[in-house]
């Protein structure tokens, strides 16, 4: 008799399934990302201003991170070694720190990481207008200026991903 119960069940689960995925055939795919980012212009924690809009014409990469985050944290030696390599062809990294409170603290950190490129305290607002919902959440934009892919959390998968994705918007042809 259980036996007969959870094959009705499964069967049931399936029929719903399948009229979910006939019903809603794009909520199983992947959104693209190609909206144009949203612009910003800030002051970064060495006193530069920063406007996202004025960086069209290079692909840039904006990552919302957190001092406290231990993926965060082991990104930032790829994001630096990433920077290194594409910065010539017209490439940029954004740091956007998400850390509230004294900005000492993510002072030293930069100091003790030895980020060499411009970082940022975000506002709760520009993290809202991201759909920044976890740590760190990276971004990467095409030289046009709109959001080509989101990535939310760091492995050592998804930086060679972001290297593949980033060598493919520089070939690119605006």
């Amino acid at each position: 008799m259980a036996k007969k119960h959870n094959d009705l069940l499964h069967l049931r689960l399936g029929w719903v399934l399948l009229v979910f995925f006939l019903l809603f055939p794009n909520c199983s795919k992947k959104p693209v990302e190609s909206s144009l980012a949203p612009d910003f212009s800030l002051k970064t924690l060495r006193d530069e201003q920063i406007t996202l809009s004025a960086l069209r014409g290079k692909v840039v990469l904006l990552d919302f991170w957190a001092t406290w985050c231990a993926p965060c944290k082991e990104s930032i030696p790829h994001l630096i070694q990433i920077r290194k390599d594409f910065q010539a062809k017209g490439f940029e990294v954004i740091g956007l720190s998400m850390d509230r409170g004294d900005e000492r603290i993510v002072r030293n950190f930069i100091n003790t990481m030895d980020i060499p490129y411009p970082v940022l305290i975000a506002p709760d607002d520009l993290a809202k207008k991201y759909g920044v919902t976890g740590l760190p959440t990276t971004f990467l934009i095409d030289r046009e200026g709109k959001i080509r892919e989101k990535i939310v959390g760091f492995n050592t998968s998804i930086a060679q991903k972001m290297v593949t994705k980033i060598s493919q918007l520089l070939s690119e042809t605006p």
